[in-house]
């Protein structure tokens, strides 16, 4: 027998994941698209150009023979690689062979992401998404919005939580890395990260590095306007805080995203730092089904 209270639990978690298989399918499209459009224009010859001596693998990269890596780090071995990623990224966007290309998909940017990061370079823009890779590996994502729906014309059959829940798991993970990000900002920093030479020192030492594919030196502007940077950096900290919001006060969500899309653009010409992968998974909030309904009621 349920209790009045479960039902209350049942139906507030039901509120959050009253969920679709058109949406969960058009969220499997954009970030396995997002992965494709990137692999499309990095030049994976160039990776299998470095001699397989500096490689340092981490983590479960260091349960592969080293005969894997020779064969893997080479021209000819590179270029193979890049093509089947390529072909399991674009079936897993189409939505074809669903269930078996997502896992391929994850699977081989997992190995692409720690091949990379065994030469030493590391950035968390990509880990976002490879989350959302993993999420949609093992949901229903191509019950609809895909090849293999289209194929079949089968109805979805599974009930609404079953595609509302991956798509709320995704949504708590994007605020999380938000959340998460400010907590560290404050326990590390503490106030002294509100330092009015913080902001400026931190954006001109990106500035002066050559770890970025971008130049830009408007970085050095800041320096004139120091006294206003703890502002700055405060509201900064404050929307990473409330970003949360998004996922469980709707209404708050377009002015938490619009303000994340503002911070990413200015950190791109202040601190030479971008994020298009987080970015891009901001369109997890999309009600696509909403969406879908006032483009069919336009004349």
């Amino acid at each position: 027998m349920i209790r009045p209270t479960e039902h209350k639990a049942v139906a507030w978690f039901s509120r959050f994941c009253n969920g679709s298989a058109l949406s969960l399918g058009i969220a499997r499209s954009f970030v396995h698209g997002t992965f494709l459009l990137a692999t499309i224009v990095t030049s994976f010859s160039a990776l299998g150009q470095l001699p397989v001596t500096i490689l340092r693998p981490n983590g479960l990269m260091q349960v592969l023979p080293w005969s894997f890596y020779d064969h893997l780090l080479s021209p000819w071995g590179m270029f193979v690689f890049k093509g089947v990623m390529l072909l399991s990224l674009v079936m897993s966007t189409v939505g074809l062979f669903t269930s078996l290309s997502t896992k391929l998909s994850v699977a081989l940017v997992l190995l692409y992401q720690g091949l990379v990061r065994s030469f030493g370079h590391f950035n968390h823009d990509e880990m976002l998404a490879v989350y959302f890779l993993a999420v949609l590996a093992f949901a229903p994502c191509g019950d609809q919005f895909s090849i293999d729906h289209w194929a079949k014309r089968k109805q979805p059959n599974n009930p609404n939580i079953a595609y509302g829940y991956p798509v709320l798991l995704m949504q708590l993970l994007l605020a999380w890395v938000y959340f998460s990000s400010a907590l560290i900002k404050l326990r590390v920093g503490g106030m002294k990260y509100l330092s009015p030479d913080n902001l400026p020192r931190l954006a001109i030492i990106h500035s002066l590095d050559n770890l970025h594919d971008t130049s830009f030196r408007y970085a050095f502007w800041l320096p004139q306007v120091r006294q206003y940077s703890p502002i700055v950096v405060a509201v900064v900290v404050v929307w990473e805080l409330i970003f949360p919001l998004a996922v469980f006060w709707p209404r708050s969500r377009w002015w938490i995203l619009g303000f994340g899309v503002g911070f990413h653009i200015a950190t791109l010409f202040l601190m030479n730092v971008f994020f298009p992968y987080q970015l891009a998974m901001y369109l997890i909030f999309v009600d696509w089904d909403r969406l879908g309904a006032w483009i069919n009621r336009q004349p």
